[in-house]
């Protein structure tokens, strides 16, 4: 067993008889860890001292060197420790634990500072918002950890009358801002609302959101996003004459492109000889399908014009909404150019595993399903001849197939980047760790792979003694690199 006593470090130095405040732990490996918190002036009563809040216990005092108190005045007010100063020495010592083994040998006294361990973070997050995992930290992290949140302050203290008015209008000031989303979400949750919406970007972000929201892991990154959102509504709406007109121009740029790439295709692209039937039927389909595109774009012109307009007020709910929004109006713009991918895919598959069919049959073998393998077998010549002959047919429309797949799958691939790029920055907005960044420039938070404990040689060798025999007592202090 071994004892372990965080001390706030002025309390090191302080020369007044002082009661001090905290908790007591001890750990799955025998380990008694004494959490100094808090302190306050002496006073001594008759009867045992309980504790000081609802949150602290009574741990010991520092006394005058001339107490001289003996183990029955330590339990007749119920100290755990306590530790004495004189006017010849800096710093006070410690006399007396209230957990003192025959076999201890040694006494780490390790001192710290509060706004230290207040800013402590784990991986870009607080210490507040990540639940302690004692299997994969060891000890030594496990103690600051948990003396950070020690540190943190109390209910109490954040409901002080001085607090009260700056806490009413943060209050007033959230329930405006939390009214956008609470009447979205009265919206998504309706029944035909939510058959509509449950397969687009803007309602799986919302869930996302409204998870990162209720752990309140995040509250910078959810702060940040309404802030950007807000300023680009701003920018939209006093900057933009006509915002709906920009996207009604990228509808008809991307019809454009598509006839251009069209025409490319009607040809003979990079040198390649396509067949012609097979190429003419694929131009008309195309082409066809984007004029039903645009004239269906032309009938929805108006309704169109409207949605930067939603796009600006979705500024109100944060700047990731609007990311998620802008999300499923490209997938809407874009999709003739899936639909063109879709119709080469399945006609690209069907030609394949024809070509792969038949050339077994031109070979004369065939695939046993019952023995799973692939094994000779006498075909009719009816039967060569006819798959000879689908062979060959499929084998010349193959290359014009595979250049019309390879270019709208490049077109698909293109999008789904494009579309991945803004995932990626609205998932990593509201993942940033931003409320360590601020606080590490501000407050200088520190992360607790930055922390070290380091020894503070005292100007005597300090010693506890306990029924005559001499415990070290090493004083570490805990410090940032």
């Amino acid at each position: 067993m071994s004892i372990k006593i965080y001390l706030p470090f002025n309390y090191y130095y302080l020369k007044k008889p002082t009661n001090l405040y905290g908790q007591v732990q001890i750990n799955e490996d025998n380990v008694v860890a004494y959490y100094v918190l808090e302190a306050s002036v002496l006073e001594f009563r008759d009867k045992a001292i309980d504790h000081a809040s609802s949150d602290m216990r009574f741990l010991g005092s520092i006394l005058n060197v001339d107490f001289n108190a003996d183990q029955i005045q330590y339990l007749k007010f119920n100290m755990r420790l306590c530790f004495t100063y004189n006017s010849s020495q800096a710093n006070i010592t410690l006399v007396y634990t209230g957990i003192t083994p025959e076999y201890l040998k040694h006494i780490k006294l390790i001192l710290y500072e509060k706004p230290m361990l207040r800013n402590l973070f784990v991986g870009g997050e607080s210490v507040n918002n990540r639940p302690i995992e004692h299997n994969d930290n060891d000890s030594s992290d496990c103690d600051f950890l948990e003396l950070s949140r020690l540190t943190q302050p109390t209910e109490e203290a954040l409901r002080n009358p001085k607090n009260s008015t700056k806490n009413s209008v943060l209050y007033m000031l959230t329930l405006i801002a939390d009214f956008p989303i609470t009447v979205f979400k009265y919206v998504v949750e309706n029944v035909f609302v939510n058959s509509i919406m449950v397969h687009t970007s803007i309602y799986k972000h919302f869930k996302e959101w409204q998870t990162t929201c209720d752990g309140r892991s995040r509250p910078a990154n959810i702060a940040l996003d309404r802030i950007l959102g807000m300023i680009l509504m701003l920018i939209l709406f006093s900057l933009a004459t006509q915002p709906g007109d920009f996207l009604i121009q990228i509808s008809h740029y991307v019809i454009d492109e598509l006839y251009s790439l069209l025409k490319v295709l009607e040809g003979s692209p990079i040198g390649l000889k396509l067949n012609i039937h097979l190429n003419n039927f694929f131009l008309d389909c195309f082409k066809y399908h984007i004029e039903l595109w645009s004239t269906f774009l032309d009938f929805i012109e108006p309704l169109v014009r409207q949605v930067f307009l939603a796009i600006g007020v979705f500024g109100c709910l944060g700047l990731t909404f609007q990311i998620a929004l802008l999300v499923d109006l490209i997938s809407i713009i874009g999709l003739h150019s899936h639909c063109f991918y879709i119709y080469t895919k399945v006609l690209y598959n069907v030609e394949r595993k024809g070509l792969s069919v038949l050339w077994q049959v031109v070979r004369g073998n065939r695939y046993n399903i019952l023995k799973g393998r692939t094994e000779s077998h006498n075909y009719m010549n009816r039967q060569l001849y006819l798959a000879t002959i689908f062979f060959s047919a499929i084998l010349f429309l193959f290359p014009t197939t595979l250049v019309y797949y390879i270019v709208f799958a490049a077109l698909k691939a293109l999008t789904f980047a494009t579309l991945s790029m803004f995932e990626f920055f609205r998932r990593k907005l509201l993942n940033l760790p931003i409320e360590g960044c601020v606080k590490r420039l501000l407050k200088g938070c520190n992360d607790i792979d930055c922390l070290q404990i380091k020894d503070v040689l005292p100007h005597e060798t300090d010693f506890l003694m306990h029924k005559h025999q001499k415990i070290d007592v090493t004083v570490y202090k805990i410090t940032a690199l």
